[in-house]
């Protein structure tokens, strides 16, 4: 009897809510035209509302019953009268009603009618509302012997009996005892309204059904008749992917069918809002077998809706779809059931990310954008370019355009075209000529029947070869090299650049350019013998230089172009100094009389000219050989040599009494700079000068009073050598290879070559490095400030120097022996620093020091001393090649 109780009885529920709707005074008028809409399919009354006409209202529904009274419909009476108020998938009100539900007149079991009010008011109080009063009739026959209805809300079956009919003296009786039995006026049917909430949920084949067993009981005088209303129906069997709806639901349920093997599946049937559907379109999938019965809907399909909305910021759709499915089998027990189940479907959130495609086309100078695809609800409501956000007919004023673009599926895009010479692109120089234009749009939508707000930010790119790299032209004259640059888009795109240097002002000052300009050209004059200057050829014969000036980008400094000219030149003198530290230089004969050039010499007698004539003298050499001195002035090194004449004089022996050869003296000097490296390499005729330093630049200074030199000449001749031993009485010459076992002391003399006997030499800072740079970062200090640092890698001891065979003037020398304390293999370079100084004028008494000094009672040098006391250079000895300590021979190279 709990099965019982749950089950409420047509009659009775007529009986509870036929008095609200006594003793009001109603205004009952025609609906609209379009307003509503019915049909009864499968023995269901179907009414739709247009949601048009009930926009910014509120509506009730009420049912009129057969003797005239008004019930209000709600959801609980809904659920025990076999009613549905719901919405279709595009949000119209749907009312459905059972034709054996509570309220519908039954004629004959066969035509059955209901009437409705459609109250609409603008008030939620339903105050002055509008009545709209609407009949319904509908046919149904001939029934089965069982029909099932399964519905959003509620479960009916309906069963056929053929037996006598009931006697009126009796029924009274059996009302009261049961209550789920009732009277119908021309056939005898039990009809049971049942909430799925009060149901017992089964599994079968893999489908969640909602199952209410029970017995209803006929009884007639000496007759009791038990009759089988079980009913059961699916909860769920829905599953989804991105592309499809499935829709899934057991062929055989046993709760119906308790005679499976007797099953015969005669028919099955689909469709959609209540409309069967004849001929399923292709799209539509039905398939069943023993098990199952499966309808697959691709998502889209025509009939559901997509509908566009908005989840935590992204866009996606969601599709609904209303089913209905109609299976009719036979079996022992029931001979044919018809089983109706309606299904609403709404698949979850499905993310669509809309597409940007850029279909830009670079000679039209504008872009081209395409932004979707988008469902009809979907609005653009602004564009933000630049920061500004604008309508789309705000964006037509600006110069933009906005339009739709309508696709075949039904579905839409946006198109947006935007100048490239628009302010709010941004433009950006890349590779060699081109520009990247880059759109940066954020799109702003109303999504969906809410209007829900979607961003969109997009930036598309287009790159165009539209700049024009500048030709410049090269020429020279006699003295100069020059070339001519245009200057459209110079500064804008590119700088020039000597080397590493920025052509500005500055360079061009401290180099001795020339630079002009006009309003289409820039032109730089470079001096023949200046900084920047490439000589490609120095010979005896001729002079080919070249200069570059290379166009780099300004944000990269990526070199996109070198402009050079290059040019031949007959000079009789000039001096060139090479990255790598060799120096050519072609001295004039300027002297009267003539001199023989082939007699000049360097201040190493030996160093002698490679070729000579008449009129000029041709020397080749390197700033660590034929005598040449260092010092450091600014920013620069300065390295000095002399070219001399070797006069001759009568008589050959003896003091000199008569020449006729004048006094020929030039000075030769090679500025670097102090940041560049000098590349100690052997010397070729064409030295290559990608990735090398820059050259250097020389002057020549004539030299006729060597008195007057020797009281005003700033430079110094200093040399480093490596001594075999202690004693200092064999030095290497540069032309053999020193090598050194590990862990043996290595010693070292620095000299300064000079007759002058008031000064001293003294050692600033010396380093080791495993190279000839001078800046090289690999290095240990050997002394600091004139004393010997001991560190982990080497100990430092100083020798004292006495007069000797070699040394006049002891002062000008010192020796130093560096021990290593751990075992290093390769090659060795001593770097020092050197001070050269004399003690002052006037004695104070005070024992005075070149330099720094170790005792700190020792007084420093006056830095104003005479006449050497601001002199200061830098020497280098080496390399010395360490090795494992095994018998090792001296070798000439």
């Amino acid at each position: 009897m709990e099965a019982a109780s749950r089950l409420l009885c047509r009659i009775s529920l007529l009986l509870l809510w036929l008095q609200p709707g006594l003793g009001r005074t109603r205004v009952v008028q025609a609906a609209p035209p379009g307003f509503i809409e019915s049909s009864c399919p499968s023995r269901i009354f179907w009414v739709k509302l247009d949601k048009r006409f009930l926009q910014g209202k509120f509506f009730s529904l009420e049912l009129v019953d057969p003797s005239g009274g008004i019930v209000l419909l709600d959801e609980q009476l809904a659920a025990r009268c076999g009613y549905v108020l719901s919405e279709d998938v595009w949000g119209n009100p749907i009312f459905r009603a059972s034709v054996l539900g509570c309220h519908v007149a039954n004629k004959a079991d066969e035509l059955f009618s209901l009437t409705i009010n459609i109250k609409v008011s603008s008030s939620p109080d339903m105050r002055q509302a509008a009545t709209y009063t609407y009949p319904m009739y509908c046919t149904y026959s001939p029934w089965a012997p069982r029909e099932i209805v399964c519905e959003e809300n509620y479960m009916e079956v309906s069963v056929k009996s053929d037996v006598p009919a009931i006697s009126d003296d009796d029924t009274a009786t059996w009302m009261s005892a049961l209550p789920e039995v009732q009277k119908v006026e021309y056939q005898v049917w039990q009809l049971i309204f049942l909430s799925p909430s009060g149901s017992t949920k089964i599994m079968v084949n893999g489908v969640s059904m909602s199952t209410v067993s029970s017995t209803s009981m006929y009884k007639q005088r000496w007759l009791l008749l038990l009759i089988d209303t079980t009913v059961s129906c699916p909860i769920d069997g829905t599953s989804f992917t991105d592309t499809a709806v499935t829709w899934t639901l057991p062929s055989i349920i046993p709760t119906l069918v308790p005679q499976e093997p007797t099953f015969v599946s005669k028919n099955i049937s689909v469709g959609v809002d209540g409309q069967r559907i004849m001929h399923p379109v292709q799209n539509y999938i039905l398939e069943h077998n023993k098990t199952h019965i499966r309808i697959t809907i691709p998502i889209g399909t025509a009939g559901g809706r997509l509908k566009s909305t908005v989840a935590n910021g992204v866009h996606g759709v969601i599709y609904s779809i209303n089913l209905f499915l109609e299976h009719t089998w036979t079996d022992v027990d029931w001979h044919m059931t018809k089983y109706t189940v309606i299904k609403p479907i709404t698949t979850p959130f499905m993310p669509r990310i809309p597409t940007v495609i850029n279909n830009t086309l670079p000679e039209k100078r504008t872009f081209d954008v395409a932004f979707g695809s988008f469902l009809p609800d979907v609005s653009l409501v602004t564009i933000t370019i630049g920061n500004v956000p604008l309508s789309p007919g705000e964006a037509e004023h600006h110069g933009y355009k906005v339009y739709e673009i309508p696709f075949p599926n039904g579905t839409k895009g946006f198109n947006l075209e935007v100048p490239f010479d628009d302010p709010a692109v941004l433009k950006e120089y890349v590779n060699r000529n081109e520009t990247k234009y880059t759109l940066r749009v954020n799109y702003t939508l109303d999504v969906g029947p809410e209007m829900k707000p979607y961003n969109h930010p997009a930036e598309v790119e287009c790159v165009v070869a539209d700049i024009e790299l500048p030709e410049a032209v090269g020429y020279c004259d006699k003295e100069n090299l020059y070339l001519a640059v245009p200057v459209s888009a110079l500064y804008q795109h590119w700088n020039l650049y000597i080397g590493n240097k920025l052509l500005n002002q500055q360079t061009v000052l401290s180099n001795r350019y020339l630079l002009t300009t006009n309003s289409t050209h820039l032109v730089l004059q470079v001096p023949l013998f200046t900084m920047g200057i490439i000589y490609e050829e120095v010979s005896f014969q001729r002079l080919k230089t070249r200069f570059d000036l290379a166009l780099r980008k300004a944000n990269t400094l990526e070199t996109i172009k070198t402009f050079s000219v290059s040019c031949n030149f007959n000079s009789s003198a000039f001096i060139v100094c090479y990255p790598n530290g060799t120096v050519t230089v072609s001295a004039p004969m300027k002297t009267i009389p003539s001199i023989n050039m082939g007699k000049t010499k360097l201040k190493d007698s030996t160093c002698k000219p490679k070729e000579f004539n008449e009129e000029q003298a041709f020397f080749q050499f390197h700033v660590s050989t034929c005598g040449t001195s260092l010092k450091f002035a600014g920013d620069h090194i300065i390295y000095e040599n002399e070219i001399s004449y070797e006069r001759e004089i009568l008589p050959a022996w003896g003091p000199p009494r008569i020449t006729r050869d004048p006094d020929y003296r030039l000075t030769v000097l090679c500025y670097y700079p102090t940041k560049e490296r000098l590349m100690h390499t052997a010397i070729v005729s064409n030295l290559p000068t990608n990735g090398s330093p820059p050259f250097g630049y020389g002057t020549m200074m004539v030299r006729s009073n060597v008195s007057g030199h020797r009281r005003t000449r700033q430079v110094l001749n200093i040399i480093a050598r490596v001594s075999k031993d202690e004693s200092f009485m064999e030095l290497y010459e540069p032309n053999l290879t020193i090598v050194k076992p590990s862990l043996e002391p290595m010693f070292f003399e620095v000299e300064l070559k000079d007759e002058e006997p008031n000064v001293e030499l003294h050692l600033n800072n010396c380093w080791m490095t495993g190279s000839s740079d001078f800046k090289s970062t690999s290095q240990w200090n050997i002394t600091v400030d004139g004393c010997g640092n001991e560190n982990n890698k080497s100990v430092t001891e100083f020798y004292p120097v006495s007069v000797s065979r070699r040394v006049k003037h002891p002062a000008h020398f010192k020796r130093l022996a560096v021990r290593m304390l751990i075992p290093l293999l390769g090659q060795v370079h001593l770097h020092c620093t050197v001070t050269v100084c004399s003690p002052p004028k006037v004695s104070s008494g005070n024992i005075w020091t070149c330099g720094g000094w170790c005792d700190p009672t020792r007084k420093r040098m006056d830095q104003h001393s005479e006449p050497y006391s601001s002199l200061h250079g830098y020497v280098l000895a080496g390399p010395v090649w360490i090795v494992d300590p095994e018998p090792t021979e001296e070798k000439n190279i």
